[in-house]
């Protein structure tokens, strides 16, 4: 069954969250970016993502949630910013505030 986009942010939420040390915890889901197989996160600290500061700015791999089977991988961001099949829309139901 396939996994939604909401069931596949539910997954980095629950699996990435509870270890997370980097400020606040947050998911920018004011965009959706996936491509026919996966779904990719923006995750960061909330103190860089919605207030902009720099000195919590980080730089690595991105979640991606499988949509086949809902597993959860990490992939190297360049990978992600250069794969041609990557779409990035606006999110109708974002909950970032």
């Amino acid at each position: 069954m396939a996994v939604t986009y909401e069931e596949a942010k539910d997954i980095v939420v629950r699996e990435v969250a509870p270890t997370w040390e980097e400020g606040t915890f947050c998911v920018d889901d004011r965009t959706i970016t996936e491509n026919d197989e996966l779904y990719a996160f923006e995750i960061g600290p909330r103190e860089y993502i919605v207030d902009g500061d720099e000195s919590y700015a980080m730089a690595g791999s991105v979640p991606v949630v499988r949509k086949e089977d809902g597993v959860l991988e990490w992939l190297p961001s360049s990978m992600i910013a250069m794969d041609p099949t990557i779409q990035t829309r606006p999110n109708p139901n974002s909950t970032l505030t």
